[in-house]
């Protein structure tokens, strides 16, 4: 069997796993007021599953044929309760991946905020001055994840057996801070990857 290699060349890569993995979309609401930028923040309600009470960018699930630009806007519409011609995209932002999702970050003016939201998946939403970001770095933890097989899994096909080696991944939490607010988790890191670009 021959194989036509050229037919690779100029390929745009994909994601491996990518179809396993939750693709999300988020927003990042800039709101320009006389006194500076603000980056608007939701608290998620506690009446969802998934993270009740963290504090969250508006975003959600990317539709099947959806744009994840589209679906940002969609949902920061649906969760903030504003119409499309209340955001205006900047840019697509950094990916964040990990093993369980992938989500799309992009930065938006939001024009004519009311305050509003949707009741049922956001408690409260809140500003925070983009000057606080650019003179105050975040509280870097570590923490060790580490991987567990399953009783089922066929040591028997790999170098070791049950004596495998799991490797250990390290991976760093960023905490901000603001009042009493703490912005952390996937939040922080898709907001830091902006700041980086930014300032």
């Amino acid at each position: 069997m021959e194989y036509d290699l050229e037919k690779l060349r100029g390929r745009t890569p994909g994601i491996i796993l990518q179809e396993g993995c939750r693709r999300s979309a988020v927003l990042i609401p800039l709101i320009k007021e006389v006194d500076g930028i603000y980056v608007l923040f939701e608290k998620r309600s506690e009446k969802i599953g998934r993270q009740p009470g963290d504090i969250c960018f508006p975003g959600g699930a990317v539709q099947e044929g959806e744009e994840p630009a589209c679906a940002a806007v969609r949902e920061a519409c649906e969760e903030l309760i504003i119409e499309p011609g209340q955001l205006d995209l900047i840019c697509s932002c950094d990916v964040f991946h990990n093993a369980s999702g992938i989500v799309y970050p992009f930065a938006a003016w939001l024009t004519g905020y009311s305050g509003s939201f949707s009741a049922e998946e956001v408690s409260e939403t809140f500003k925070v001055p983009l000057d606080f970001f650019r003179n105050s770095d975040p509280v870097i933890c570590t923490s060790k994840m580490v991987r567990v097989a399953d009783d089922d899994f066929p040591y028997h096909l790999i170098h070791g057996g049950r004596d495998y080696k799991w490797p250990e991944r390290t991976d760093k939490e960023l905490f901000y801070i603001w009042n009493d607010r703490v912005i952390w988790g996937i939040t922080a890191r898709i907001l830091k990857g902006f700041l980086d670009v930014l300032l």
